[in-house]
């Protein structure tokens, strides 16, 4: 069988594009893969050498600073899109379709006119979605044959509007031989700098911590349009000497087992990679109980903190606690590392390359 992935970019290097990457890799063992992507960005994830990586070569990047221009970017693009769309389909004549967003799908129904053997996997939680996506999602995701989706809460949602749907959880990207000791003082943030991740509450949070009492450190790593922002909110803090912000970097797994405690402020979190790969690290997490994914990750008290939306005190109370309990670090890294087993890659990719050759009735090649 061969199958087309389409997504927007594979040059960041976020939790989406890391899971998408896995994907192909559970897929392209049984199948013939091709990825389509809209810009011409190399996969910041490594590849199986087989895949065709083919370019749509559009501009991916919007026009932040006026809206008008915003919206007439968005326009043009998914007109040109379809048209290369379907361009490249009839090159390629896939028998399966693998998108990943709202918009995605839209792009592929509206070049065939049909959802027929379209696979959707799902990144986000619906709640974050804007209005448009949610009324993209209502009406295409009940007509695709296979739709996936990372969290229960999510897969219980679609199921109660009449969409059908499979629980499939993003699988752990890796799983270190020896976990952190818990000993550096290093508090850690990974992810993308843009509003929904908040990082600059996760500063303010850090500026009333008691990290001036014992040395501890923020890292902060990722990039974004957010960061010249950031940048001055750490100056104004006068957090200069204690929050680090650093760039991407392909040596990730070495950067969590670096740190002795995780922390993520995001508002929603469509699975929460990050929190599954510091878990793996056997690093202790504190988070928000945002929609949807980190109370499918943590267990609150056992393997990490889930702390109550807007509960800004608890939140400084948890990291605090375990900024000055090695043991207690020691006790929720041990369990976090035993809980996220259940993500393994290979258990998730069983599952997911049983679910395509059994809804579309395939063998391989």
């Amino acid at each position: 069988m061969k199958i087309l992935f389409y997504f927007n970019s594979m040059g960041p290097a976020g939790g989406i594009e890391r899971v998408i990457s896995k994907h192909i890799k559970f897929l392209e063992s049984q199948h013939e893969v091709v990825l389509i992507t809209k810009d011409s960005a190399p996969s910041f994830y490594p590849l199986p050498k087989s895949v065709v990586h083919q370019s749509l070569n559009m501009n991916v990047q919007l026009d932040m600073s006026s809206k008008l221009k915003r919206i007439f970017q968005i326009v043009s693009t998914f007109y040109k899109t379809t048209i290369e769309l379907k361009k490249k389909k009839a090159i390629y004549k896939p028998d399966l379709i693998y998108v990943a967003s709202p918009l995605g799908l839209l792009e592929v129904f509206i070049s065939q006119w049909n959802c027929k053997n379209i696979m959707v996997t799902e990144h986000s939680s619906f709640s974050a979605y804007n209005r448009v996506y949610k009324t993209i999602a209502r009406l295409l995701y009940k007509k695709v044959t296979l739709l996936t989706v990372p969290t229960t809460d999510d897969s219980k949602f679609y199921s109660s509007i009449g969409i059908i749907n499979t629980y499939l959880p993003n699988p752990l990207s890796f799983f270190p031989d020896q976990p952190s000791a818990l000993t550096n003082k290093i508090v850690l943030n990974v992810g993308r700098l843009t509003n929904d991740k908040r990082h600059d509450l996760l500063i303010k949070l850090w500026s009333r911590t008691a990290f001036k009492n014992n040395g501890w450190k923020l890292h902060i790593i990722g990039e974004g349009e957010n960061e010249p922002q950031l940048k001055t909110l750490i100056r104004n803090l006068g957090l200069g000497e204690s929050v680090l912000m650093l760039p991407k970097t392909k040596e990730i797994a070495h950067e969590f087992c670096k740190a002795s405690i995780f922390v993520l402020t995001s508002s929603a979190e469509g699975f929460g990679l990050v929190l599954a790969e510091a878990m793996a690290s056997g690093v202790p997490c504190v988070a928000f109980n945002c929609p949807s994914g980190p109370k499918d990750i943590i267990s609150d008290a056992q393997s990490g903190f889930l702390v109550k939306e807007g509960d800004h005190d608890s939140y400084i109370k948890h990291l605090n606690h375990l900024m000055s309990d090695f043991e207690l670090r020691k006790a929720l890294g041990t369990q976090a590392r035993l809980d996220v087993q259940k993500f393994n890659e290979d258990v998730i990719g069983e599952k997911m390359k049983k679910l395509v050759n059994e809804q579309f009735k395939s063998g391989g090649i």
